[in-house]
């Protein structure tokens, strides 16, 4: 996950407890919350009371698809696949946002991993596409979606990785309906992470689609070719964080 702002805790504002080191006593580490991890549905607390996802995605929103690079000032990177690299697609200002609480999100960009960041009940998918919004005061909500192989193709995903802008190349400008870009089924495993690319920034609250969605062989090949290596980080330690579940059909 590629954006490093202000975070949030999953439906109520993070209050940062204030750290007392005592001269004479050597302070404890903090256990890393760090993200992806891995979710067990069983595990998941199960939390009706958590704030509702209300998504208010545009049908017709022009998208600007293109390589992110890890090292924009390196000639060589335009050979060299790595790790942290993807394919972005930036939404234009006050387009599109997603409203939790009533508190409104605003959709800065989306982009994606293979395979999978997080794995569910055990299981890695061919792709996962982040949703990365910015809060009122500056904190960062990413929705996760899982996405697979076997679609009949026409979705948003299938229309931004149809043609794979390359790196050093040139850029794209397409025309998706967004609003059908999200499973109609909102129920989320949530939990409080960080990015997933450096500086690993903490904070960041994470609601994990259980829903996954089908996109074609094609796209999904096509995303994996460009990164035969995989762009995804390795799985993170739980360190007792809790994961709740809402369900939302």
């Amino acid at each position: 996950m590629t954006h490093s702002r202000r975070s949030f805790l999953i439906g109520v504002p993070v209050v940062a407890a204030a750290a007392v080191v005592a001269t004479s006593t050597p302070a404890m580490a903090t256990p890393a919350h760090q993200s992806p991890i891995a979710i067990r549905s069983r595990s998941a607390v199960d939390d009706p009371k958590l704030p509702a996802l209300v998504v208010d995605y545009p049908d017709h929103v022009k998208l600007h698809v293109h390589y992110v690079r890890h090292d924009m000032n390196n000639p060589a990177g335009c050979t060299i696949r790595g790790p942290e690299e993807t394919i972005q697609a930036d939404v234009p200002a006050d387009t599109a946002a997603i409203h939790l609480a009533g508190a409104r999100y605003e959709l800065l960009q989306f982009h994606f991993h293979t395979r999978s960041e997080h794995v569910l009940d055990g299981h890695h998918y061919s792709l996962e596409q982040h949703y990365v919004h910015r809060g009122p005061q500056g904190q960062t909500l990413v929705i996760a979606l899982f996405l697979t192989h076997g679609g009949r193709g026409g979705t948003p995903q299938d229309a931004v990785l149809h043609t794979l802008p390359q790196e050093c190349g040139t850029d794209r400008d397409i025309t998706v309906n967004l609003k059908n870009s999200l499973p109609a089924d909102l129920s989320t495993f949530r939990y409080t992470g960080s990015l997933t690319t450096a500086p690993y920034t903490e904070g960041v609250s994470w609601l994990i689609l259980r829903q996954h969605h089908a996109v074609t062989d094609a796209t999904v090949h096509g995303f994996e070719d460009l990164f035969p290596k995989g762009n995804a980080r390795k799985l993170q330690p739980l360190n007792n964080r809790t994961v709740r579940y809402r369900r939302q059909r």
